[in-house]
This record gives C-alpha cells, structure tokens and sequence, in this order.
C-alpha cells in the first residue's frame, strides 16, 4: 500500500466564489465555460466546479440579500447565480486578474467575488449552504 503524503506534498488549491450570469442555467453550461477558461490559463490540473446555485434558486435569492453586509464593495446587480470553483494554486492569480473585470464576465460570464483557502470561508461570505452528500 502506498505511503500517505504528507499535508506539505499534497496539491495546493484555492476557492473562488463567483457570481455566474443568469445565462448560465446548468451545471454543463458553465461547466463549459471553466473548460473555455482552463485553456486559457494553460493549466494542467482540472478546475473544478463544487457547488452551483443558478440565478432562478431560492439560495441565489437568498445570499443576495445578505451579500451586501458580508460583501459591501460587491458589483452585483441581485439576478445573478452563484458557483465556487477549486482553482490549483499556481493559476489562482492569473484566474482571478481574468474574473476580476467586467471584460471577464462579458466573456466567461462569471465575476469573482471572493477567494480563500477555505471552502467554509467561501460558503460562509456568500451566504452557501453546505449540499448535502449523496449516499452511495
């Protein structure tokens, strides 16, 4: 059996919360989009989509209304969805320079929000519950 790595060798990664546009309905949509943008970051690690509340779900309408005390400099306009993304650390930077501005969400239709090293962190700020896990 091989040996556990150690927490210092594991893959580093950070936690992005997005706004997604209402244009983005499924999971597969946006998925797409990340697909779009690992291209451009030339990553070879997989970003990957963890949880996703499109712009028409009652937690959307929910973290909106609280957005602004946990969030007060949010350029929200209130109809959008929101996602959180696991990023591998060495992108991070030139992912969120490419969310950051309205350029990026024209293009990829998704707004960074917010970013840690902490998925808890990120539900906590945006409001997210945690999903519930499936039993196999």
């Amino acid at each position: 059996m091989a040996k556990k790595l150690s927490k210092a060798l594991r893959g580093k990664r950070r936690w992005f919360g997005v706004a997604v546009s209402p244009t983005k309905l499924t999971r597969n949509d946006l998925q797409d989009s990340l697909n779009k943008l690992q291209e451009k970051l030339l990553c070879e690690k997989k970003l990957r989509l963890m949880d996703f509340f499109n712009s028409g779900s009652e937690v959307a309408k929910l973290a909106h209304t609280n957005l602004g005390e946990t969030l007060p400099n949010s350029n929200l306009n209130g109809d959008e969805g929101f996602a959180i993304i696991e990023v591998p650390h060495e992108v991070s930077n030139e992912f969120r320079n490419l969310l950051d501005n309205s350029d990026g969400y024209a293009e990829y239709s998704m707004l960074s929000v917010s970013m840690s090293g902490k998925i808890r962190l990120i539900r906590q700020r945006l409001n997210l519950p945690k999903p519930k896990r499936k039993s196999r």
